[in-house]
């Protein structure tokens, strides 16, 4: 078992199977195991419990699952193909306000989950398309290269993103 101790100050009791889908969790894991304590504490600052314990319900259900494939790929696929291959137990998960998307989103990529991570991306690209997001709104702010988000879900080119983060970059920098 592990203590992981949240941005919010509380502290969540997870098993180490539970963790194995996160990249840095798996990491700090086998770090934290050379310990002599039973259990030990992680520090996941980065995530509120809320959004944590969320996380751990998506990885106890994909727990044994395997990483669909399309996860794994540089290659844009459009959003159809995706959501053809994402299970409906993922698709009620993410029926959520679309802010606990963002902040699920947030999580995956802090505890680097990149399966969740995608599936979020892809529901708020999905979401983007639907419904107007002005530049100035909040959710534009949260995710500095928008249009990334967005490529995941049209058939932009993958040069024409390159061209835009090179242009974000410069107005950055200025």
């Amino acid at each position: 078992m592990v203590l992981l101790e949240t941005r919010d100050g509380r502290t969540i009791r997870a098993s180490l199977n539970l963790l194995e889908r996160s990249l840095v969790m798996g990491e700090m894991c086998r770090v934290g195991e050379e310990s002599k304590d039973e259990d030990f504490v992680i520090p996941v600052h980065g995530i509120r419990s809320s959004v944590l314990l969320k996380i751990l319900l998506w990885t106890q259900y994909h727990m044994g699952h395997e990483e669909p494939a399309w996860v794994s790929k540089n290659e844009h696929l459009s959003s159809e193909n995706i959501d053809i291959q994402t299970s409906d137990w993922d698709k009620e998960f993410l029926r959520v306000d679309i802010k606990h998307v963002w902040d699920l989103m947030e999580g995956s990529n802090y505890l680097d989950i990149p399966w969740l991570y995608k599936l979020c991306a892809q529901k708020i690209a999905f979401y983007s398309q639907r419904n107007s997001v002005p530049q100035d709104s909040t959710y534009s702010k949260m995710i500095p290269l928008w249009k990334e988000l967005q490529a995941l879900s049209t058939e932009q080119h993958l040069e024409d993103l390159d061209i835009e983060k090179k242009n974000h970059l410069r107005f950055i920098s200025n």
